[in-house]
């Protein structure tokens, strides 16, 4: 009988991250279809827009964001703490993503995340993404997406940041296996490890430590969600 209590608890607690698995799931079967293909831009520009905050953060200048149709992407910046603004790409989604989940602990937390990244997006763009062009319009309109949903209802919020949570956190890691694979020094580890006048190799090294540290946090939102989940 104990055993089938344990059990039965187990499952009402997958049961309640239906959503998260089944985000993922359509995501992971979808990756490459014309359905995914906008939310993996507008990712995208949400780590551009990442590296672009870290830089006036820390006392630097945004001159350009740019996210393209083929997901490559920059963000042209003068000044600021170089480590971080060339960190702050990938571990940056990874951590948005990790909160987008944990904070469906608290669901008025999670629809305000939706809400600041969406509008924090749309800020950064217009202010900094060339008038008239597919990533200005991707910027405005893919933000202000994410902005209603999370005004409308508290319902549609947590659903925006499920999905733009998986999003992110499935992105960050796609782009260091892809970029690192391919063209290893144009990505952001190869221009630190390049910054620091160390070889190629230290690329990998450098990518690999925001892996370890994207993956813990991912981890320990996802584990502090479901304990919370399972108390209840």
């Amino acid at each position: 009988m104990k055993a089938f209590r344990s059990a039965r608890r187990k499952t009402a607690v997958w049961w309640r991250f239906r959503y998260y698995l089944l985000s993922a799931v359509l995501a992971v079967a979808l990756w490459d279809t014309p359905v995914v293909k906008p939310f993996r831009v507008f990712v995208v520009m949400v780590h551009e827009v990442c590296h672009a905050a870290t830089a006036m953060a820390t006392g630097g200048e945004v001159v350009e964001i740019r996210a393209f149709s083929n997901e490559s992407g920059h963000t042209l910046t003068r000044g600021g703490w170089v480590p971080g603004v060339t960190a702050a790409g990938y571990v940056g989604c990874a951590l948005l993503g990790a909160l987008l989940i944990w904070s469906g602990i608290v669901p008025q937390l999670q629809r305000l995340s939706v809400l600041l990244i969406g509008g924090a997006t749309m800020a950064m763009t217009m202010a900094f993404t060339p008038t008239g062009k597919a990533d200005f319009y991707l910027g405005i309109f893919g933000g202000l997406v994410f902005v209603v949903m999370s005004l409308y209802s508290t319902r549609m919020g947590c659903a925006a940041a499920i999905w733009l949570g998986v999003m992110l956190c499935l992105y960050s890691l796609e782009d260091f296996r892809t970029d690192l694979w391919l063209f290893p020094e144009y990505t952001d580890a190869g221009i630190l490890a390049q910054f620091w006048g160390w070889g190629l190799w230290a690329a990998y090294l450098i990518a690999g430590t925001w892996v370890m540290m994207s993956t813990v946090v991912m981890y320990g939102a996802l584990r502090s969600l479901i304990r919370h989940r399972s108390r209840r």
